[in-house]
């Protein structure tokens, strides 16, 4: 899992950090929010954990940023001193997923990251995605569309698994390679969208299926659904 940290207190990101390896988490921690969002040109997260109070903006605003200027559905969830009813209500409304309060309780805090993981994690259970009319056996290596089984090759079936797994989300070319070929290096991009387009058409991604997958200009791909469950 790979969580983003946005904090500017070096103490609280070590202490922070430390309890997150309890989860089998890789931290990557920003000072700035300038620093978080021009990792987030290559990075992908599960998770962000953000503080208000930070040198160059708010974290509101980074919030808003991520929900609004990335799309992403990714977890939020505030650290933050600030316990202000109504900084808890912006907080919220502005589509965090939980806020708690500083000072932090290790037990408390990762029971309450835990939680939100569980809200906002995919439809699947038993290492079944259901994604109507798509459904992902990840045990068996297997996918139907409309109870029809689809022949795909094994890169294809990572592929496919790891998009449905993170629908709505923007995905980086490079978070799909590290993601789903295993490697960091540079490699040319083509790779990934010539594999984006033998899933598109196998599966058949369309507005006939419901679901569209999205290219991002010089960034990426998005696959969403045409309506919301």
């Amino acid at each position: 899992m790979q969580i983003a940290l946005l904090e500017d207190d070096n103490d609280q990101i070590a202490l922070i950090s430390l309890w997150l390896t309890r989860m089998d988490a890789k931290v990557s921690s920003f000072t700035t929010g300038q620093s978080l969002k021009a990792a987030l040109k290559k990075a992908h997260f599960d998770l962000f954990l953000l503080d208000w109070e930070l040198p160059d903006t708010t974290g509101l605003e980074v919030l808003d940023w991520i929900r609004n200027q990335m799309d992403w559905r990714v977890p939020v969830v505030f650290l933050t001193l600030r316990d202000a009813e109504n900084d808890i209500v912006r907080a919220l409304d502005g589509g965090a997923d939980d806020y708690i309060v500083k000072p932090l309780n290790a037990e408390i805090t990762l029971a309450r990251i835990r939680n939100v993981l569980r809200r906002t994690s995919p439809n699947s259970t038993k290492g079944i995605i259901e994604a109507a009319p798509y459904r992902i056996d990840l045990e068996q290596r297997a996918i139907t569309v409309n109870g029809e089984p689809v022949a795909v090759t094994q890169r294809e079936f990572n592929l496919a698994s790891y998009l449905f797994q993170h629908p709505s989300q923007v995905l980086s070319r490079e978070t799909l390679l590290r993601e789903v070929w295993g490697i960091d290096a540079e490699l040319n991009t083509r790779t990934v969208d010539t594999h984006i387009s033998r899933v598109r058409s196998k599966l058949g991604i369309n507005v006939d299926n419901g679901w569209l997958l999205h290219s991002i200009y010089q960034y990426g791909y998005r696959l969403e659904p045409l309506s919301q469950p």
